[in-house]
């Protein structure tokens, strides 16, 4: 085992002090095989093994001040398969004890010591195994961290209750069902600021390599599945204005600590180079309490959610891939779609955008020939609604959808959005949301607000019916330029819903401080050059209700931030 001195952070986590050091080389051991506790393959076999002391039968594995070490030594050597580590989970039974641990491939001498500080309970522990990845010995030693110990006390002070090789853990985690979880290689220090900053080494290279050659792992399956992710949980004081920065390969993100979830989760292939990386950091502002910050392998199949802001961070798709995907973490059944640009876009979503949305085509299939001279949308949102009577109305017309679209039919089906029933689609909860990776940074960012905000007027009854209630709450001279712009935007303003959800989308897209300008300035200048007419009454309108727009965007800006933690300009925690 490497020497990681790093381990301290234990210390930060529990309490105490820290210190490396070495097990004495191991001359002899005892034949007789142990039970007191189980020591298991990373495939959940048991493996044999002997002690190297003369601990009494059936309490080899309880440590007291009299009996403070001991080691174990296989029949035979066990190979840890890389994106494995060996795991140790030990019961403290009182506080201010130190606990160190080695591994070795030598069967004559155990390894160097990595030690940390404990507190009473449970924890299990997460060892790098040897550099020749084969362990033949595993030692365990307990301390006192503070005076002297008395060695003629048999009183057990910490019982090892398993040893097991587990798929890759780096970080720590408190107060996890079964106890907390802690690793080496991770290290921690506090500012004068009283900030804290954790740093882990190499961060994802065990994680990535269990999710390409674990047994039963399928390599090679692109940005559809997640392989590795930082995982981190927290709690913060009400109302702080908080960020956490992560700071890996280059790359440094800002995720703002107001999530009801309390939760942050970003992929791997965020990071450039993930695999090769040598140092993460993460650093933690005084009012913000780290509950955990681990990067493990994700399970085969599971559900990817994350922040939206992920969207926005992750590096270019390959032209092999006309699309990334995510579930939004506060709202599940909301998918986020990235698309590698606007042409791939359109050959999943163009004749969907006619058919749910365009004046003139909505509630019909329209021909490729019909549109393909028309602008469809830059960024795109359907409720599972409306995705359903799409489908359904291809299936039961005998209108041939393209390639893409049909894709997407059975996507949606494969997450649980759709369902089919005979020739007919029903929608479930939730809805979809796009953009494109052509579109520039500061668009991609609106975009991705804008039609975030849509995904809540689906998902969220709550926000639907207040929305709803200011757009009929609205004089009908107030709605004659949301009327004229949206009409001139080729939207069906005879749907009452329809208008107050494109509404509210425009209207939380920037911050409420800019609604008034963006109004009143860029979409009536976007107007009069088309429609110069336009001038007076534009003008007229602005002098009656110019000040209406941030007004409202106010609104509805404090409404977000009650109900989710973010508000207009930016729904979303990560950046």
């Amino acid at each position: 085992m490497k020497d990681h001195t790093s381990a301290s952070l234990a210390a930060r986590i529990l309490g105490g002090t820290i210190a490396i050091a070495s097990f004495a080389m191991i001359l002899s051991c005892s034949g007789e095989e142990i039970t007191s506790f189980k020591w298991k393959s990373s495939l959940d076999q048991s493996q044999a093994f002997v002690q190297t002391s003369n601990f009494p039968k059936g309490r080899e594995n309880l440590l007291s001040q009299a009996r403070p070490k001991n080691s174990f030594i296989l029949r035979k050597a066990m190979a840890v398969e890389p994106g494995f580590m060996v795991a140790a989970s030990v019961n403290v039974k009182r506080d201010g004890l130190g606990i160190g641990f080695s591994l070795s491939s030598d069967g004559k001498k155990v390894g160097r010591e990595v030690r940390f500080a404990t507190k009473s309970g449970r924890t299990t522990f997460y060892l790098n195994p040897p550099d020749s990845g084969n362990v033949k010995i595993f030692a365990i030693g307990a301390f006192p961290l503070k005076g002297s110990a008395d060695a003629k006390d048999e009183t057990s002070l910490v019982e090892l209750e398993s040893v097991s090789t587990l798929p890759s853990f780096v970080g720590f985690e408190r107060g996890k069902e079964g106890g907390d979880r802690i690793s080496d290689g991770i290290s921690s220090e506090a500012t004068t600021s009283g900030s804290s900053i954790w740093t882990f080494d190499a961060p994802f290279a065990a994680s990535l390599a269990y999710a390409t050659s674990a047994p039963g792992k399928t390599p090679g399956k692109g940005r559809d599945s997640l392989a590795s992710a930082l995982v981190i949980t927290y709690t913060a004081n009400a109302n702080a204005e908080a960020d956490i920065v992560i700071e890996a390969g280059g790359k440094k993100i800002l995720a703002k600590c107001a999530s009801a979830l309390k939760k942050i989760l970003i992929p791997a292939s965020v990071f450039p180079g993930a695999s090769g990386l040598g140092q993460i950091t993460i650093s933690v502002p005084r009012a913000v309490s780290l509950q955990a910050a681990y990067i493990e392998a994700m399970e085969e199949g599971k559900a990817v959610t994350v922040d939206p802001g992920v969207t926005l961070l992750e590096p270019p798709l390959s032209d092999s891939l006309d699309f990334t995907w995510y579930r939004w973490d506060l709202l599940p059944d909301v998918i986020i779609f990235d698309f590698r640009n606007y042409a791939a876009q359109d050959a999943y979503l163009k004749r969907l955008a006619f058919f749910v949305e365009k004046k003139g085509f909505a509630g019909r299939l329209a021909n490729d020939t019909d549109i393909a001279a028309l602008h469809g949308w830059n960024a795109h949102d359907y409720k599972t609604d409306d995705l359903a009577r799409f489908f359904s109305t291809a299936e039961k017309t005998g209108f041939q959808l393209n390639a893409e679209e049909l894709r997407l039919r059975d996507f949606l089906v494969g997450k649980k959005l759709l369902e089919k029933r005979g020739k007919e689609y029903l929608g479930l909860n939730g809805a979809i949301i796009s953009i494109s990776q052509e579109s520039p940074a500061y668009l991609r960012h609106t975009f991705l607000t804008h039609e975030s905000s849509h995904a809540i007027f689906f998902a969220d009854a709550r926000y639907r019916e207040f929305c709803i209630s200011m757009w009929n709450g609205m004089s009908k001279e107030e709605k004659w330029f949301w009327i004229l712009y949206f009409g001139w935007m080729n939207y069906d303003t005879s749907s009452a819903y329809l208008m107050a959800n494109e509404m509210q989308a425009y209207l939380t897209q920037q911050p409420p401080q800019k609604a008034e300008e963006y109004f009143t300035k860029t979409l009536a200048e976007r107007l009069l050059e088309h429609h110069p007419e336009l001038e007076a009454p534009l003008a007229e309108y602005r002098g009656s209700y110019g000040k209406e727009f941030a007004n409202k965007a106010g609104i509805l800006d404090t409404w977000l931030k009650t109900a989710y933690g973010f508000g207009a300009g930016t729904t979303f925690f990560l950046r």
